[in-house]
């Protein structure tokens, strides 16, 4: 028979005791980890959709006469899934467009969109975009540009410009209600995409997100010299018109 002495038995009793203490305090202690990350805020899911109307106007160098203006009607539709080289879900967004509301719809492109690494990815027209990273929380920045060379050059009205250059992704505004096109949001997220300006040139883009929704309007505005020092500016409003969440 194997006879344990009081020394043994205290030895046993103090760790307990300390266990006991240990986990009682990590009870008591308030759990501060964000169980919340806002991924409602890019809701992925088949069969959702977002119909919403572009304005666009070209105005000429010196902003006060308008060169050219048009809308355009954008329904995006998630179709599909399907799962990249390395494992991610990736949900296939069909975009059509039509100038008008008496017309059908025409197929424009294809697009993706996925959450990968606690980030919310667009890949569109072969741009792969971070729009938002998580958890969402107010004066979050990134480069959301990060995969593509920010010098990309592209053709507005016939003019060339680097429309990507120098943007900065920061989070503004979070959970705050917002009236947008006649549709009211109980909790919205305003991310500053673009926000720089100079004598010469002006980038300004910025979006904003609905908790169940995700992106449902946002606006742009581009001002720079073209090589035959000719100044452009493309100001656009996209609002929303229906959703199917």
């Amino acid at each position: 028979m194997k006879i344990f002495s009081v020394k043994n038995i205290r030895f046993l009793i103090v760790p307990c005791l300390l266990a006991a203490l240990f986990f009682a305090a990590c009870k008591e202690t308030p759990d501060d980890y964000e169980t919340d990350l806002g991924l409602d805020y890019f809701p992925l899911q088949v069969g959702k959709f977002i119909e919403y109307e572009v304005d666009s106007t070209i105005y000429d160098p010196n902003g006060d006469t308008t060169v050219s203006g048009s809308k355009t009607f954008v329904r995006e539709e998630i179709i599909d899934t399907l799962t990249d080289n390395n494992g991610n879900v990736l949900y296939k967004i069909e975009h059509f467009e039509r100038v008008a509301d008496s017309l059908s719809w025409g197929i424009k492109k294809v697009l993706t969109a996925s959450i990968q690494d606690n980030q919310a990815i667009r890949m569109e027209d072969n741009l792969r975009f971070i729009k938002l990273t998580f958890p969402v929380k107010k004066g979050n920045s990134w480069n959301g540009n990060v995969h593509f060379d920010e010098g990309l050059i592209v053709t507005v009205a016939g003019e060339t410009l680097e429309m990507f250059k120098g943007w900065s992704y920061r989070t503004q505004q979070v959970n705050e209600p917002a009236t947008v096109g006649g549709f009211q949001f109980d909790e919205t997220t305003t991310v500053e995409e673009a926000d720089n300006e100079n004598l010469i040139e002006l980038r300004k883009s910025s979006a904003i997100y609905a908790k169940g929704i995700g992106w449902f309007t946002g606006s742009y505005g581009f001002w720079t010299p073209s090589a035959l020092t000719t100044a452009w500016a493309k100001l656009g409003k996209k609002r929303p018109k229906k959703a199917l969440f």
